[in-house]
């Protein structure tokens, strides 16, 4: 069974690919049946969430993530915490700060990212 460390190290992975671009990475993280809830209401799957990453529909920058914390249910795991998200959206420069949830499932051996829900906080 998964401890909160690994699921911290893949949520580390998430990120960096996210941030980097790295469509391998992503593509093995993130579980098919991925819904990415944005903190304005948009969902996104994966195809849909990678291709935008690509397109740089969403070109992120920065995440600074606080109050993590992580709780392992056999094969799912869920993350919540805070999170100062810098991003180019849109063409827009947005520092978003937000809760948020994370769930990865572990099936067949392997831990994959399943679901994002957001909730933006005031600007600090």
């Amino acid at each position: 069974m998964a401890t909160a460390d690994d699921i911290l190290q893949l949520e580390e992975r998430r990120w960096t690919a996210q941030i980097g671009e790295d469509s391998a990475a992503m593509a093995e993280l993130f579980a098919d049946e991925l819904r990415y809830t944005h903190s304005n209401g948009l969902v996104d799957t994966k195809e849909s969430y990678m291709t935008a990453i690509q397109n740089k529909v969403f070109d992120y920058r920065n995440a600074e993530r606080s109050d993590t914390e992580v709780q392992v249910f056999g094969n799912v795991a869920l993350v919540t915490g805070a999170a100062t998200i810098d991003v180019v959206a849109g063409g827009r420069e947005l520092k978003l700060n937000a809760r948020y949830t994370v769930t990865w499932l572990e099936r067949d051996g392997r831990w994959q990212f399943l679901s994002w829900q957001s909730t933006p906080l005031p600007a600090k």
